[in-house]
This record gives structure tokens, sequence and C-alpha cells, in this order.
């Protein structure tokens, strides 16, 4: 299955979930989309946040399969007034069932200047419940190194300089760093994804390869990159930089994901997407993170609000 996905797509100028029936007509709509394992891409839009997500246990009964590993994302939160509500909705997910064997980042982790001193405000100490048992792996945005802090940041997380391979039960993380999108890293990026590998492998960044906003699509990235992804049609691209949420499928089936909203309030319009944008299925201007569980034969993509709504569902097969 290349490019399949089920999706619940949430818009922009999104509100709190509604109460009562509602809700549950639409808890009910996501369980039997997820149990039927439909393969539209994209879908209606809705102006609402949908239910709170499922439970790990009910996603068993519907049949989705054992969860071999799971992560959460989250990029451009540092400091931000969301960043203790969108890590206390990552605690309800994991309270909830939900597999996360790691925390990941797309960037823009310590603002403004990546500055050693706030390390342990915004790095460790939202966090310190959920790093317990778990590691943060991080890519470096343009405020982390605006500084010339990166390489401090990586060794305070005891992470190797960028680009870097980590590997879960199913799937490798490859992380670079937009910062500097040249062809060292293209090649690098080549090597490992033309190596053996887990049937899954997610990219992340920072500076998007497709996004429609404030700082919209990276050219360098997508001039070196973007082919390589193609090429070796990567199941999920995880991005920042722009402060909102949105998801992109190209016709090679690559799921492309900003998610930029982990905790900075200051939230970036959503625009129009010019001519040659990848199909972008789902957009929302709402603090929250992307939550990726890994099946034998599927990537479930839930992003969720920090008052832990459903923006957006989809489930990528390969």
């Amino acid at each position: 299955m290349i490019g399949r996905a089920a999706t619940l797509d949430r818009m922009a100028s999104l509100t709190r979930p509604a109460a009562g029936p509602r809700r549950l007509a639409g808890a009910l709509a996501l369980l039997l989309a997820v149990a039927a394992g439909c393969s539209a891409v994209g879908g209606t839009p809705a102006q609402d946040a949908g239910p709170p997500p499922p439970a790990a246990s009910a996603e068993r009964q519907a049949g989705q399969g054992e969860v071999l590993s799971g992560f959460v994302a989250f990029g451009d939160f540092g400091g931000g007034s969301a960043q203790g509500a969108v890590a206390g909705a990552i605690e309800r997910w994991v309270a909830g069932g939900h597999r996360v064997d790691a925390l990941v980042t797309t960037g823009d982790n310590v603002y403004e200047r990546g500055e050693p001193e706030k390390f342990a405000a915004q790095l460790d100490e939202p966090y310190r419940q959920l790093r317990r048992t778990r590691p943060l792996w991080v890519t470096l945005g343009n405020h982390d190194v605006s500084g010339g802090h990166g390489a401090a940041q990586l060794r305070h997380l005891g992470l190797p300089d960028l680009p870097y391979a980590k590997q879960l039960p199913g799937v490798q993380l490859l992380f670079l760093d937009a910062n500097r999108p040249d062809r060292a890293q293209a090649d690098w990026l080549e090597a490992r994804l033309s190596a053996p590998g887990p049937p899954f492998r997610v990219v992340l960044f920072h500076q998007p390869a497709w996004s429609c906003s404030n700082h919209d699509s990276n050219e360098a990235v997508d001039r070196q990159w973007v082919p390589v992804l193609e090429r070796h049609r990567v199941a999920l691209v995880l991005n920042g930089h722009d402060h909102n949420y949105q998801r992109f499928v190209s016709d090679g089936g690559v799921n492309y994901v900003v998610t930029g909203g982990g905790g900075r309030t200051n939230l970036y319009r959503l625009d129009a997407c010019p001519a040659g944008t990848p199909q972008r299925v789902a957009k929302a201007r709402r603090n929250h993170f992307t939550a990726v569980e890994v099946r034998a034969r599927t990537l479930t993509v839930t992003a969720i609000t920090d008052d832990y709504a459903t923006l957006d569902r989809a489930v990528i097969g390969r």
C-alpha cells in the first residue's frame, strides 16, 4: 500500500470540542473509520475540533493490531505559554494507554536564541515526568542556533551532531539540520534510505518542505532533499517553523506534516497554497502535538490539541 491514508481532517479557526450527542457521534464515527481502514486521502473539511482521541484499548478492539512502538512530535515550543498545556496533553495520551517510546521535536526548542541557561526551564522541566523513562530526540531550528548554542543543546541531551539516526521497533527516525539544507546531508539521507532497514522511515527537520503560511516552503529543502524523500517514498516527514498544523500528501504518497504548535501561542496564519504544492489535506491554527504509532504495516498519525481534541488522524500504509 503506497500513500494509503484514512483521515479525519480538521481545519482552521478551530474551537473546543462540542459536548453531548455530537461528541458521542463524532467518537463513534472516528472508531468506525479506523475499524474500516478507509483509504481516502483528504476527506470533507470540518470547522470544529474532533472528539478526544480514542483510548488504546478501543483501537485494539477495533482490530488495529499490536503497536510495535510509538513517539510524539512537537515543535516551536520553548518558553511558550501553551508549552505546559501541550505537555499535559501528551501525559493524557500516555495515560490513555498509548505507547510512547520517545519524545521528538521539530526544532525551535529554546527561545529566543538557544541560550544554555534556559535549557532546564524549556527542555527539562516541562517534560520531567515524561522523560523519566523516555529519551528526548531533537532537531534544531533557527532559534536554537542563532546564538551559536546548537551544539551545546545537543550535548545537553546526550545527542550527536546532526544529521543522526535513531531507531524504534518498526521505524527509523532520521534527523537533519535544515538551517543548512546542503548536498552533504542529501547524500547522507540517500545512503540511509538505500540501506536495509525497518518498513517505515520518518524524516525530521525544522524548515518545512511544504507549508502555506508565514514562512512557506523552503526552496533549498525542496531542491536538495525532497527528490530523495520522493524517490524512496518515505512514509512521513515532520517539520516545524510555521506555528500551526498542516499535512500535505504528495502524488507519490509521502505525508509531509508541519507540527509547529508545541507551545508558542503566536500562531501563524494559514494561506492558500500556490500551484505546484502537494495537496494539503488538513490544517489548523492550534497548539498541539503529533502522535505516531507504529504497527507491522501501518503508521497511525494523530494530531491532538492542547485541550485534548483530535485535529487530524491518518493511517499510512506501505
